[in-house]
């Protein structure tokens, strides 16, 4: 009869390597599994689709695309602005909404959208089927001059399918040319009295569009991407934020005209100006680049901007200082009260949260020293940070 094993003689049996068979390792047939924390590969699956519900109707339904990650602070200001429950977000730099804002001047204004649509319908399968389908819904919408623009919203999961859609923008701007005359280019579109329709490509084989009168566009380029070329000497990237700014506000510092540049180390906007034959005043504690501060249009006051003050009135006050919003606000509003300048273009820096509300009282505040046509965007060079723009 054996002896009945210990508990301490069957953990060392257990410790105890097994033997190998002998003979070739056979190789092992089962994959490793996959890491469940790690994306799956395929894009594809990331895609987001915005159904349009068959039957329902579109009055009033706009579909709108923002910077990714600024989507909820869309969806605030959407409400706000319309009522609370009348947007929502729909997928990555998505936001749908029942009604679009009306600015007192007329036409559409929003802050953290970069593009816009009245939805028409939805479209969806082959490449063939979707321009057929938005071709013949799209028609009754465009008489006159108009142009077609297509595009993808701004995520690394449509990104790719930028190419598609460039491909549709061109079927269908052929089939249409042949049913439709006065087709343009967007880059020749007028700003008022023609029609843009729009294609927003949210999957390989699914697309929302629309069309809009052009004093309803927030964007005269594709899907709201202003991309600013400029040249490769510029002092910071800044450069290519106050040319987006100019050209969203339509009008540029003349030759010869005075600008302050408040916060103007090391450059970057005072560089931009001088390229616009301007005259400028930059005001920053900290150096210029040094070509920048010899430049004879150049005078570079080494003090605080709330401590600066012009000799007398200029034309145009630029302002990007990484500083709290709502005392830089104040800053402007006092150059609005003492009419120390006639244009203003600012920068202004938002908290993590609540940035539809600090918008909304940024915007009360530098009103409040008299300016006026005011508008806000966070423009495609914009980061945490919107554009405000005004006049005296």
């Amino acid at each position: 009869m054996s002896k009945p094993r210990s508990r301490r003689d069957r953990g060392k049996e257990r410790d105890r390597p097994r033997a190998r068979p002998e003979g070739p390792r056979r190789p092992d047939a089962r994959p490793p599994r996959p890491d469940a924390r790690k994306p799956p590969d395929d894009r594809a699956q990331s895609i987001v689709r915005v159904p349009v519900e068959r039957g329902k109707p579109l009055d009033g339904e706009w579909l709108w695309t923002t910077r990714p990650g600024s989507e909820q602070d869309l969806v605030d200001e959407l409400n706000i602005a319309l009522g609370r429950d009348r947007a929502r977000s729909v997928g990555p730099a998505l936001v749908r909404s029942k009604g679009a804002p009306t600015a007192k001047e007329g036409g559409v204004e929003v802050t953290f959208a970069r593009q816009g649509f009245r939805i028409a319908g939805e479209a969806s399968g082959e490449r063939d089927a979707i321009v057929s389908s938005i071709a013949e819904r799209v028609r009754p919408l465009i008489a006159g001059t108009y142009a077609v623009s297509a595009w993808v919203p701004d995520t690394d999961a449509l990104n790719p399918l930028a190419p598609e859609a460039d491909a549709i923008e061109a079927a269908l701007a052929t089939t249409l040319d042949a049913q439709a005359p006065g087709r343009v280019a967007m880059t020749a579109l007028p700003h008022a009295g023609a029609t843009l329709a729009q294609v927003a490509l949210v999957a390989r084989d699914h697309a929302i569009f629309g069309a809009n009168g052009t004093e309803h566009l927030l964007s005269f380029s594709p899907g709201g991407r202003a991309r600013m070329r400029v040249g490769g000497e510029r002092p910071s990237r800044a450069a290519r934020k106050v040319e987006e700014a100019l050209a969203w506000l339509g009008v540029s510092p003349g030759p010869g005209e005075v600008c302050v540049d408040l916060g103007a180390a090391p450059g970057g906007w005072t560089w931009v100006l001088l390229e616009k034959r301007a005259k400028v005043i930059a005001v920053d504690p900290a150096e210029l680049r040094p070509d920048i501060a010899r430049h004879r249009n150049v005078v570079h006051h080494k003090a605080s901007a709330f401590q600066f003050a012009p000799e007398e009135p200029v034309d145009w006050l630029f302002c990007d200082m990484a500083w709290r919003p709502l005392e830089v606000a104040q800053l402007l509003a006092k150059w609005g009260r003492r009419r120390w300048a006639r244009i203003l273009v600012a920068n202004l820096k938002l908290p993590m949260k609540t940035k539809a509300k600090t918008v909304e009282d940024l915007k009360q505040v530098v009103a409040g020293g008299g300016w006026t046509r005011i508008r806000t965007r966070q423009l495609y060079h914009d980061r945490d940070e919107i554009t405000l723009t005004a006049h005296l």
